[in-house]
């Protein structure tokens, strides 16, 4: 122990008398320890623990799936669940979910927050627990009991400043009076967003005709000792069963079992691990750097080293010496990479709009925490070792008869060191190429993703949401009645100059699709019907979003509940269905019983819009509001200028019709647009950093070994040149040194790129994954900067006086 203080001292006082040595490699290790923590923070909270939930490998998420149309992850209808949790025996609880919109009239102003209708065992899946009151129980799903709901810790924080009485308050939501029972702490936010919860009354789904409603997601805890493969097995069994008991609703309808933390992160799992390996890639780069100043301070200390050598100090205790060293530059640059890293998550947390990352689990765990720092601790170790080791190796091997003669030390140059640094310049040199090249592929795709025509203007269109309470609304023609009315003050602002309503707007992320039967056509069998996205408008919203009608008419305000049924399709189900005739005045309806999907009349053959701008054009049908009525609709109203300027004055309008209605989702159709491709857009920008700060530490690396090599055969210069070599000679030989080791890596690089690159395809949009384009444009951009990074010494080389060399020597 005596001796490792005693190294540590020494390696301190050392480090303090070269300053300008110690700053750099320190602000290298720091920069790239600091990357690395950073994103480590986000992949700590996002991947490994988004949640904090006892005995996490016994919670699974339950999905039905349709293997003969590829469907992987599908809602179950409540029916289904209610016998998968009546017949299993391999869960301990089998909960469930689904999305509920919640219009909060008991605040000021009203608000609209996201909440979850839930079983009564949905909090027992979790192990959770409140802070105060009590969670639901199986009791609490009968209609007539189910009157209650839970508070996220957030909602009675900003509303009732943590009043510790809220239990059995009130509180009118949707319009319904209901009871607080429960509080939930902090920690508890799932699914992401909640505000809070409420129990379904699943006892009111027994009717046949729910089977065919799929809205209801699955959690479940597996019993102890019981195992996904045979949980799966089992509900496969029971699926089995509803198939022969119910063909009409579910043919086809198979069940999978995924464990919960990979099903959570299934979505964004893979663009994080590929940043992380970015970043680590900064990270070796950097090393390599510090590497490359460690053998140029250890060629500065050679008699130091002969010294100690001749004194008696074996390899392994110099060895150890200058691991020590290099250890201690290494937590000061985690140290400072902490730091920096508390910067770095400042600002990439700002990058996120709050209405986006609340619905990301775990985002509000990132930060710097105990798992945190002992990554960086560990980088930080394992970096000292890694970048120090092969300089300690090379220095604790002194020529004695060179170096201790007087002036020894001068101009030696090992060819053995001179090999490593220029090795560890080459894998510099390929991880740089390697990062640009993954770089730009994802801005080029980004580009592509941006160039997409969506089918629509999105150019000056406001978008509003709101849900209409049905206990308020209890009739249909009530919230056609309101959009109505609404839709003809939004019309009548000077500046707007058309407005409609639509259930779903493209690009939002959402969805609603139904299943189709074609008339004269024979019935698909169960579970193989076509499936078509579906949307209910009132008229104008062609006009409104400048979607061309190919064919036909749109709707008009004569598309009544007493009008013949209509129908808009798009152009993919008319390909589809009608390659060569005019399916105009055709007829087609939802799949389900008759007396409840009447046939519907196509009008009108609309344009394809995309609902993804990286996906393709899917089936789309279109239904008028009036025929079928929903109470969650968004306005989209076109204007003469910035849509923003709109806000107030269509809020206004809501508000003059119901002054409870609480108006969300403000934003315009361009906004929407960017946010659709807001995770590309944070991939492209992180992974862009991270490829600049390593251009700029390979350039300096290959200029710091080019000038190293100039400064060390000064001599050999200056013999050159008194023999007659000319500048452009010696430009040549010192360029065409760093250049042979620019093409080394870039041939390295390439190789390397061509295969790590294919990870990358399932991120790339118009791109492929060794697109020549972005793996020539780049190489030839990397090779030019190691061209200047090797002409800056070279010219100084140009400049050697040949007297003055050989004097010096």
């Amino acid at each position: 122990m005596d001796t490792l203080i005693n190294d540590i001292r020494y390696g301190y006082r050392m480090l303090v008398k070269s300053p300008a040595f110690t700053a750099i490699a320190v602000l290298a290790l720091a920069l790239g320890i600091g990357a690395n923590t950073a994103l480590f923070s986000v992949v700590n909270a996002l991947l490994f623990h988004p949640f904090r939930f006892p005995e996490m490998n016994r919670i699974v998420t339950v999905w039905e799936t349709i293997p003969t149309q590829g469907v992987e992850h599908n809602e179950a209808s409540v029916p289904n669940y209610l016998d998968w949790r009546a017949q299993n025996s391999s869960f301990e609880n089998l909960g469930g979910y689904s999305w509920w919109s919640v219009n909060v009239s008991s605040v000021d102003p009203p608000e609209r927050v996201q909440g979850f209708l839930v079983s009564g065992n949905f909090f027992q899946v979790f192990g959770a627990t409140p802070i105060l009151g009590r969670t639901f129980t199986v009791e609490d799903e009968q209609a007539g009991r189910d009157k209650l709901v839970i508070l996220s810790y957030g909602f009675w924080q900003r509303h009732f400043g943590g009043d510790p009485n809220i239990i059995n308050k009130t509180l009118q939501l949707n319009n319904i009076s209901r009871t607080v029972v429960g509080v939930m702490p902090r920690e508890f936010d799932y699914p992401a967003g909640s505000e809070m919860w409420a129990p379904y009354p699943l006892d009111q789904s027994s009717q046949p005709d729910e089977r065919h409603a799929h809205f209801w997601l699955v959690v479940g805890r597996l019993k102890s000792g019981a195992g996904r493969e045979q949980a799966e097995s089992e509900l496969n069994s029971i699926a089995a069963n509803l198939e022969g008991q119910y063909p009409d609703s579910n043919t086809g309808r198979r069940v999978t079992v995924i464990p919960f933390l990979q099903d959570t992160i299934r979505n964004y799992r893979a663009a994080l691990l590929i940043l992380l390996a970015a970043v680590g890639f900064v990270l070796l780069i950097a090393c390599a750097n510090v590497a490359n100043l460690m053998l140029a301070r250890a060629a500065a200390r050679q008699k130091e080293m002969a010294i100690r050598t001749a004194l008696g100090a074996g390899r392994l205790r110099i060895v150890r010496q200058l691991i020590t060293e290099s250890t201690l530059l290494a937590l000061l640059g985690g140290f400072f990479g902490v730091l920096f890293a508390l910067w770095g998550i400042d600002l990439l947390v700002s990058l996120f709009p709050a209405e986006f990352i609340r619905y990301i689990p775990g985002w509000s765990q990132i930060g710097i925490n105990r798992e945190v720092l002992l990554f960086t601790l560990g980088v930080s170790v394992l970096t000292g070792i890694f970048f120090g080791l092969f300089p300690a190796i090379q220095a604790s091997r002194p020529n004695l008869n060179e170096t201790l003669k007087e002036g020894g030390g001068k101009g030696i140059n090992s060819g053995g060191r001179s090999r490593l640094r220029s090795i560890l310049v080459v894998a510099e040199f390929a991880l740089s190429l390697m990062l640009l090249i993954g770089a730009g592929l994802m801005m080029r795709s980004f580009a592509r993703l941006m160039d997409v025509r969506p089918g629509f203007n999105p150019d000056n269109v406001l978008t509003m949401s709101m849900t209409l309470p049905r206990a308020k609304y209890k009739e249909n023609e009530q919230a056609v009645a309101f959009y109505r009315q609404l839709l003809e003050r939004v019309r009548a602002l000077p500046g707007v100059r058309s407005a409609s309503v639509i259930n779903i707007i493209p690009l939002a992320g959402s969805n609603q699709t139904t299943l189709l039967v074609l008339e004269g056509r024979p019935e698909p069998p169960h579970g193989q019907e076509p499936e078509a996205n579906f949307r209910t408008i009132s008229p104008d919203y062609f006009q409104t979003m400048e979607i061309p009608l190919i064919k036909g008419r749109p709707f008009t305000e004569q598309d009544t509940a007493e009008s013949t049924p209509a129908v808009i399709i798009n152009e993919t189900i008319a390909r589809k269905f009608w390659p060569n005739e005019d399916p105009v005045g055709k007829r087609i309806r939802n799949a389900g019983p008759t007396e409840r999907n009447p046939w519907l009349t196509i009008v009108g053959v609309a344009a394809d819009i995309k609902r993804e701008l990286a996906g393709k054009p899917e089936s789309e049908i279109y239904q008028p509001h009036a025929q079928v009525a929903s109470r969650e609709m968004t306005v989209v109203a076109r204007t003469e200028n910035d849509p923003l300027n709109y806000v107030q004055p269509v809020r206004s309008q809501v508000q003059a019709l119901d002054p409870n209605q609480p108006v969300y989702g403000i934003a315009t159709m361009e906004q929407v647009r960017s946010s659709s491709v807001f995770l590309q857009r944070i991939a492209v920008t992180l992974l862009t950093a991270f490829a600049i700060v390593a251009l700029v530490l390979a350039a300096v690396g290959i200029y710091g070994v080019m000038a190293y090599s100039v400064a060390q055969r000064t001599h050999e210069i200056g013999i050159r040149m008194a023999l007659g070599a000319q500048r452009r000679d010696v430009l040549k030989l010192v360029v065409g040194q760093g250049m042979m080791l620019a093409l080394i890596g870039a041939v390295i690089g390439l190789a390397a790129a061509f295969a790590v690159t294919r990870l990358m395809s399932s991120l790339l949009f118009g791109v492929s994954a060794t697109d020549p384009t972005t793996f020539a444009g780049i190489t030839l951009i990397l090779s030019f900067v190691a061209f200047i990074a090797c002409y800056i010494p070279a010219r100084r080389a140009m400049k050697v006086d040949p007297m003055v060399a050989l004097r010096y020597e």
